[in-house]
């Protein structure tokens, strides 16, 4: 019997928009690319994700890395962190909706520590519906780890195979199955919905 839906964020509940961002923070049209490519492009963005290093040693290492872009990195984090994400506009409903039917639901999501305090605040009004979450920099683990599922598994004291997990990136869903979890690959919102439906009912899921 399933008793708990565990969402992630990005792309799933909100829309990732960094080419917003960096546009946002006045990087000339020529150089979008390139930026993006030195920031949430880069292996530094994991880390930043992780939570072991601090912001300003992951904005370091990208300009380390990309000095021509130094200011434009800067002016990213320091001017376009508002707008990274934007709820969809589904979001709020379907948690309502689920929470209405007696579920319990969790946020399970690979996020920076100082976007996620700032977008649950402005950006993100689902964030205090839920009943519990894990973000990834807060526990120095991302998906698909198998500690951060772990992670969310004992601090909620939930089974495994009452909990479906959904999320748009097929590793982390596949993460979330090893640990017993039932798993949906977000491809939309319709798609997702008619899925989780059909594995509340009756514990089947077309992946057709």
């Amino acid at each position: 019997m399933i008793k708990n839906i565990v969402f992630d964020i990005g792309d799933v509940l909100v829309k990732f928009m960094p080419e917003a961002s960096v546009r946002y923070a006045g990087v000339d049209e020529k150089e979008v690319d390139n930026v993006l490519a030195a920031t949430v492009g880069s292996r530094w963005w994991t880390e930043l994700d992780r939570g072991i290093m601090d912001e300003d040693e992951v904005i370091t290492k990208m300009i380390e890395e990309s000095p021509k872009y130094k200011e434009a990195i800067r002016r990213f984090f320091d001017d376009g962190k508002e707008l990274l994400v934007e709820a969809f506009d589904y979001s709020e409903k379907w948690i309502a909706d689920m929470k209405s039917k007696g579920y319990k639901v969790y946020l399970l999501s690979n996020y920076p520590r100082s976007y996620f305090l700032l977008h649950s605040e402005i950006r993100m009004p689902f964030v205090k519906n839920v009943d519990g979450k894990v973000v990834s920099a807060f526990v120095k683990h991302v998906k698909p780890e198998p500690e951060i599922y772990r992670i969310l598994l004992d601090t909620y004291r939930l089974v495994p195979s009452e909990c479906v997990f959904i999320d748009d990136r097929e590793e982390n869903v596949e993460g979330a199955v090893k640990a017993g979890m039932h798993g949906i690959v977000f491809k939309n919102y319709v798609d997702a919905n008619r899925k989780l439906d059909a594995i509340l009912e009756d514990g089947n899921i077309d992946e057709e």
